[in-house]
Formats: C-alpha cells, sequence, structure tokens
C-alpha cells in the first residue's frame, strides 16, 4: 500500500510539472532570479552557444568584442550560422539598468522585429524594455536563465546570451547594426550623452573624473532611472 502511496505522489508531481510547461509555453517564458552566484567558463560559453568565446574590447570604460554587432537601443547580435544568431544586452545597457533579477522572454515561436520590443528585465522594482537588435524567429530562450537569469548582468557577452533566433535574411538585417570603428564612436558618444545627462539629473551619482559611480542606477529616482532607460536603449 505505502509503495503505491509514493507512485502516486511522483506522478502528481511529473503531471503538475508538465502542466507548468505547457502554461509558460503560451504566455512566454518569466524568470526570476534564484541562485546569485555565477561562476564562467569559456568551455561552458562555447558549449552552451555554439561559439567560441569573445575577446575583451574596452570602449569609452565599457567593453565591447568585436566578434559582435551591436544595436544602437544597446543590444547584440552575433551570427553563428548563416541564417542563426544569439542576441543579448551590451555592457552599456546592463550598467544603466543595474544587477537583473528577473526577465520576461517572448516564447519560441514568436517573431521579432529589429528595434521593436525584443525582452523586457526586471531589477529592484523597476522594469525596463530591450530592442530587439534583429528580425528574426524565436528558436531557442537560454534554458542557463531559467536558473539564474542575473547570468544577463554577470556575463552580458558570454553565458548571459538571451535567445537564438532564425533570421529569413540575416545580411540585410546585420548590415543595419554597428561594428568596427562605427560601434567604437557610438559607444563613445553613449558614454558622453550618458555623463551628460546624470549631471542634470543627480551629480552625486558622478565621480571627480565625471564617471558614473558603481551601481549609480540603484541611486536614481524611478522617474529619472525610466527617463535614461527610455532614451538611451531606445524604448
Amino acid at each position: 500500500m505505502s509503495v503505491m502511496l509514493v507512485v502516486a505522489v511522483f506522478v502528481v508531481f511529473i503531471l503538475a510539472d508538465y502542466l507548468v510547461g505547457q502554461y509558460r509555453g503560451r504566455r512566454g517564458v518569466v524568470v526570476r532570479e534564484r541562485n546569485p552566484f555565477v561562476v564562467t567558463e569559456p568551455a561552458a560559453t562555447a558549449a552552451l552557444t555554439g561559439a567560441p568565446p569573445v575577446e575583451p574590447v574596452w570602449v569609452a570604460g565599457y567593453q565591447l568584442p568585436e566578434e559582435l554587432s551591436y544595436h544602437k537601443g544597446h543590444t547584440w547580435a552575433r551570427a553563428i550560422g548563416p541564417d542563426t544568431v544569439l542576441i543579448g544586452v551590451d555592457d552599456f545597457a546592463r550598467k544603466l539598468i543595474g544587477p537583473i533579477r528577473a526577465l520576461k522572454i517572448p516564447k519560441v515561436g514568436s517573431w521579432l522585429r529589429q528595434g521593436g520590443k525584443g525582452f523586457a528585465v526586471q531589477v529592484n522594482g523597476r522594469g525596463a524594455e530591450l530592442v530587439a537588435p534583429i528580425d528574426g524567429e524565436v528558436i531557442e530562450i537560454n534554458p542557463a536563465l531559467v536558473r539564474q537569469p542575473s547570468l544577463v548582468s554577470d556575463d552580458p557577452y558570454g553565458r548571459g546570451w538571451v535567445m537564438r533566433l532564425r533570421a529569413t535574411d540575416l545580411g540585410r538585417t546585420m548590415q543595419n547594426l554597428l561594428s568596427g570603428s562605427l560601434a567604437h564612436k557610438w559607444m563613445e558618444d553613449s558614454r558622453e550623452r550618458l555623463q551628460m545627462q546624470l549631471m542634470a539629473l543627480s551629480g552625486s551619482v558622478l565621480q571627480d573624473g565625471g564617471e558614473p559611480v558603481a551601481d549609480f542606477a540603484r541611486d536614481l529616482e524611478d522617474d529619472d532611472w525610466q527617463q535614461l532607460i527610455h532614451e538611451l536603449l531606445l524604448t
């Protein structure tokens, strides 16, 4: 009798897990932080993304790897096949947003438009949307983010990639993104715009040299933070 009871309980748990998965699939994926600690390994990144890890390149105080192409809304795209691309957030966006604790990601099969709504993040009780860097169909959501959405903040160019898309005209849509010297100039301009706006909004979050203090977003009023998000992330 006890054996039958154990089996029955096990079946109930499996059924409940299946129903939850189906429910999430219909509504998109919402992930919240469970484990704030992350260890990044290049081999793990390559295995998960199907692409070698990027080399760190610093431009205007922000990491801007040369292997990626960038949307002016501070999301990136990386082609990993003739019609397949990974997307995520850049270093500028992660510092502007702050430590991410939850995400809302479109479900697999959704179609994203370049410059349109891509996905949403939540930090310190505040939410922000980020744009899709390319046109494409969502074919995979980074499974690591289900357990650790903070990877988007902690390792934005590696294990923190957000989605894998399939594009019908990848060459054309990638041409609209920035890379090389154009990306460098754009990042320098972005830093200058941020510094100027922070001076106008709250000089207390700037260091003596004009650079923002670490996690400066936490010290901004909600309206000021949303204004920066809207203007700098183009949402």
